[in-house]
């Protein structure tokens, strides 16, 4: 029995390796390198409505998710006193903007979308294409476009 622990001691020990655990490394990236769009878009709740915003919401941003992939963030922000929404975008590049502008002029929330608000201001960040600039111009959006000045994204 002393044979078998002078084996078997040593046995575990030996097996018994510390396994570091993986630590997520982060990259630091400029903005500047990014093709990274995104929206900030500033809207008032009509009050004449008859969209139910809370439905509305869960159902646009579910329509997203499944159709799509090219968005990076997608989220509504209401205001305390239930006047004023932010919604904030984020596409992975000025074509995945038009992409998403396309889907959304030609599906069914473009009319409740306006139904339920008025557009205040959408301010565009990051390296907005001719193309992207000119489609929206377009189709009637005046856009305040801001580009990089200094920042990282991890």
């Amino acid at each position: 029995m002393k044979k078998l622990l002078y084996f078997l001691v040593p046995f575990f020990l030996f097996s018994c390796v510390k396994v570091d655990e993986k630590k997520e490394t982060s990259s630091i990236i400029k903005n500047s390198e990014s093709d990274d769009i995104t929206f900030i878009i500033d809207l008032k709740i009509n009050q004449n409505t008859n969209e139910d915003l809370n439905v509305f919401v869960e159902e646009i941003t579910q329509n997203v998710i499944d159709k799509e992939d090219f968005c990076l963030e997608y989220a509504y922000y209401i205001s305390d006193d239930g006047v004023s929404v932010t919604l904030y975008e984020k596409y992975i590049d000025s074509q995945s903007a038009v992409k998403h502008g396309q889907n959304f002029m030609g599906g069914p929330f473009f009319d409740r979308f306006f139904n339920l608000f008025t557009l205040e201001k959408f301010v565009v960040t990051g390296p907005a294409s001719d193309e992207f600039k000119s489609f929206t111009q377009e189709n009637g959006f005046v856009i305040d476009y801001r580009n990089f000045v200094d920042g990282f994204i991890r």
